[in-house]
């Protein structure tokens, strides 16, 4: 009988423990929107950015993709989702099209949401999010980044036409930079774009993230493309491809750079998808050539 009262009493500190934790994660989490002023963000607003993986994305993962956006962008710990109703792969979804979107949110990390049984997202629970770099680490970052990715803008915004810029990008990138392995407590610096700008060493996904960043702040549209290997993540591979001139033209920065040595070079520069793709893998969101996808937000 003392057993029984005992598991008893557990099960209700349990629960009660729960519950109140439950509470206090509703009272302390909002809905997160955008702020109104750019100043207001503490070190990029995500405002002029080209948000081509979010056009994918069906209105619910849309919303989702929004609220993952801007709570990063505000250094949120978790916030309550406004989505009606979400699986869990559609908010999955939202979380990897802001990630490939938004180049200039380095310090992203990952997040925990709640499912139920039926693998749908609960809306009733807060969103955790997880970060790379805190507040005052991520502004710390970027002064220190500034001025390289500054100077690489200053000089492409003398070209005239948008295919001088992005040449001279690819080639800026692959003169300044080496391809390099790195060590796993490295991961946050070597998946964006911030060892690149700070040491001038990358892997695919510092190039694919530093181009679409430099494009991002010269008004040219560009995305990142990539082709995840799940069980075998060391073989997977991110490009980008670039509107110019009303269509689209895919370009693969990391091979380009391992190919060049006195000069530079343009195997994987600027070509059309029956060319690029026998040597790389098609991924199902490949732009469309002639077709508007949207519009900068």
């Amino acid at each position: 009988m003392k057993k029984f009262l005992h598991a008893s009493c557990l099960v209700i500190i349990i629960a009660g423990s729960f519950y109140l934790n439950f509470i206090h994660n509703r009272a302390t989490s909002e809905h997160i929107s955008a702020l109104k002023e750019e100043s207001n963000y503490a070190v990029f607003s995500g405002r002029d950015v080209y948000e081509y993986h979010r056009s994918t994305l069906n209105s619910q993962e849309q919303l989702a993709y929004d609220e993952f956006k801007e709570a990063y962008l505000q250094f949120v710990p978790k916030f309550s989702t406004a989505v009606d109703k979400i699986s869990k792969e559609e908010f999955k979804n939202a979380f990897i099209a802001v990630s490939l979107d938004h180049a200039e949110i380095f310090w992203m990390d990952s997040y925990n949401a709640n499912t139920t049984l039926l693998g749908n997202i609960n809306t009733k629970k807060v969103v955790q999010l997880r970060y790379a770099y805190d507040e005052q680490e991520a502004l710390k970052t970027k002064q220190k980044i500034q001025v390289n990715y500054e100077n690489i803008l200053n000089e492409a915004s003398k070209y005239e036409t948008d295919k001088e810029k992005v040449k001279f990008v690819h080639d800026k990138l692959i003169e300044m930079s080496s391809y390099q392995d790195y060590e796993s407590f490295e991961k946050a610096e070597y998946q964006s774009i911030v060892s690149l700008f700070d040491k001038g060493e990358a892997v695919c996904a510092g190039y694919s993230y530093a181009f679409k960043f430099l494009m991002d702040n010269l008004g040219i549209k560009a995305v990142i493309l990539e082709d995840i290997h799940e069980n075998r993540p060391d073989e997977s591979h991110m490009w980008n491809a670039v509107y110019l001139d009303g269509k689209w033209y895919n370009l693969d920065i990391t091979w380009d750079e391992q190919l060049s040595d006195s000069d530079i070079s343009y195997d994987y520069f600027l070509k059309g998808d029956i060319e690029f793709y026998m040597t790389h893998k098609m991924p199902k969101n490949l732009p469309k050539n002639g077709a508007e996808i949207s519009a900068l937000s």
